[in-house]
């Protein structure tokens, strides 16, 4: 779980420099990098999930409009995740991580946004826990809200 929240942090502080960042490092295209996660150990209420294997699929887009204005959306999806709580059951892991903002230069406004919506899956099926996590950097106010089972 605090490797979600200093990814969520992390990010959110990464792609606000990210645009204000000067014109000449925006770059063409999307960006995919993938990364593995296992070892992560997420601790929810009820039970605790190591990551055995799996890795995160990160896609980053960046454009400038003619006016100046900056814009870039990140979308994080699992792949292939199987994680075990505490007394050896099986669970995976589906969802989606979302960070996207713009900055608009002729009135120097920023607004960043993150969702995310992460559910490890029983073996048998059905929603085991969840990450449920919104944040939104407006102008430099940070709010945050939580309401999944498990709290990053």
């Amino acid at each position: 779980m605090k490797r979600i929240r200093v990814l969520a942090c992390g990010a959110l502080l990464a792609i606000a420099t990210l645009v204000t960042a000067p014109t000449a490092a925006l770059a063409d295209g999307a960006t995919h990098e993938v990364f593995s996660i296992a070892g992560d150990v997420f601790v929810c209420p009820d039970a605790t999930y190591t990551v055995q294997s799996g890795t995160i699929r990160s896609v980053l887009q960046e454009v400038q409009s003619q006016s100046g204005n900056r814009m870039f959306t990140v979308t994080e999806t699992p792949q292939h995740v199987v994680m075990v709580d505490q007394q050896g059951a099986t669970y995976t892991m589906r969802g989606a991580i979302w960070f996207g903002g713009v900055t608009i230069d002729n009135t120097g406004a920023e607004l960043i946004t993150a969702t995310h919506n992460l559910e490890i899956i029983a073996r048998r099926g059905g929603v085991a826990d969840s990450i449920r996590l919104v944040e939104r950097i407006r102008n430099g106010e940070f709010i945050s809200h939580e309401f999944g089972s498990c709290l990053p």
